[in-house]
C-alpha cells in the first residue's frame, strides 16, 4: 500500500533524518517548511516542499492535501505546545489517518511535572490521541548529536558536562529517523508508545574515552555543576530558553531510568541502534582541531 507522508520540522536533525529514511523505503514524502530557499538547501532540490508555518493553521491544512501520514516534530522552544496543539487541531480535520510525534525522552515523561517540555509532550500526545488518528509517540533518549553542540570544547580536548558518574543511553538520531519512517509507512503500528535508546549506558567519562580512542587524542571530561553549565552556554549565545531546558533534563540524568536500554530500534527497524564509537567515526572531522 503506497502512503503520503508529511515531514514538519523536516530541517531539523530528526525530521531529516526521517526524510533519508522514507527515502530508503521509496516512501513518499513531502516536506512542511516556512522558508523555501532554506530548505532546498539543507534538503536538496529532490525533496518536495510545502511551504507554511505551524503559526498559521490554514497553511498546515493545505499542506495535508492528499497526506495519508504526519511526522510532528518542532524544536523544544516556548512555542512548540501551541504550535503542536493548533497542528492537532488541524490534523483532526483532514484525511491523515497517522501521526507520529517526537516527543520528550521517557525520563522526561515520566518527571513531566518537572519540566516544561514534558508536561508540554505530554499534553500535545492527549490532543493527538483524542483527534481519533492512530497515533505513535515516540520518546528518544539524548541525541548523540548533542555532543556535536560542544565540537569547540572537544576541539581543546575538553568535555565538560554534568557528574561523570551519571550514566545515559544516547541515541543516534538516525535511529529515531528509521524507527519513525517505519512508524509512517508500515501498515500495523509498532506500538503507542516507542521509547528509543542507543545500545548502552554510558557515563561523560566513558565517551571522553571513546573520543579519545576515536579521534586519536587525549579527551577529558571536566564534570561542572549547574551553574557553570548555565553560564558556558550563554556564552556561547543560547538563548535563555534553550539553557533551561537543557539544565532540566541534565537534573534527570541521575534517575536510573536515564541509564535504561530498550530494545525498541531492533525490534521495529531490524537493525540494532548505531554504537556512539560509529556516531563520532562518522563525525570525526566535525572534533577536529582548527588549523
Amino acid at each position: 500500500m503506497s502512503v503520503n507522508v508529511l515531514v514538519t520540522g523536516a530541517t531539523g536533525t530528526v525530521g531529516r533524518a526521517t526524510l533519508s529514511a522514507l527515502r530508503d523505503r521509496d516512501v513518499h514524502a513531502a516536506a512542511f517548511v516556512r522558508d523555501r530557499a532554506r530548505a532546498t538547501h539543507a534538503l536538496g532540490p529532490d525533496v518536495e516542499l510545502r511551504v507554511g508555518d505551524f503559526s498559521e493553521e490554514r497553511s498546515l491544512a493545505t499542506a495535508l492535501d492528499g497526506i495519508d501520514a504526519v511526522l510532528l516534530a518542532s524544536g523544544n522552544d516556548p512555542e512548540m505546545r501551541d504550535h503542536q496543539l493548533g497542528a492537532a487541531r488541524v490534523i483532526a480535520g483532514s484525511e491523515a489517518r497517522r501521526v507520529v510525534k517526537i516527543s520528550g525522552s521517557p525520563v522526561s515523561i515520566a518527571h513531566a511535572a518537572r519540566t516544561r517540555t514534558g508536561t508540554d509532550h505530554l499534553a500535545v500526545e492527549s490532543a493527538l490521541r483524542a483527534s481519533g488518528r492512530e497515533v505513535v509517540a515516540i520518546r528518544p533518549n539524548v541525541f548523540m548529536q548533542n555532543f556535536l553542540d560542544q565540537s569547540a570544547a572537544v576541539a581543546h580536548d575538553a568535555l565538560p558536562g554534568p557528574d561523570g558518574a551519571t550514566r545515559v543511553s544516547f541515541i543516534d538520531a538516525q535511529d529515531i529517523g528509521r524507527v519513525s519512517a517505519a512508524a509512517l509507512a508500515e501498515p500495523e503500528l509498532p506500538g503507542e508508545i516507542l521509547e528509543l535508546t542507543g545500545p548502552e549506558a554510558l557515563t561523560w567519562f566513558d565517551v571522553a574515552a571513546l573520543m579519545t580512542k576515536v579521534l586519536g587524542r587525549p579527551i577529558t571530561h571536566y564534570p561542572a555543576p549547574p551553574e557553570v553549565i548555565r553560564q558556558g552556554l550563554l556564552a556561547m549565545g543560547r538563548p535563555e530558553w534553550q539553557v533551561e531546558h537543557a539544565l532540566e533534563l541534565s537534573a534527570l540524568f541521575s534517575d536510573p531510568q536515564a541509564a535504561e536500554v530498550t530494545s525498541t530500534v531492533q525490534r521495529v527497524t531490524g537493525r540494532p541502534p548505531g554504537t556512539l564509537t560509529t556516531f563520532l567515526e562518522r563525525h570525526v572531522e566535525d572534533f577536529r582541531p582548527a588549523s
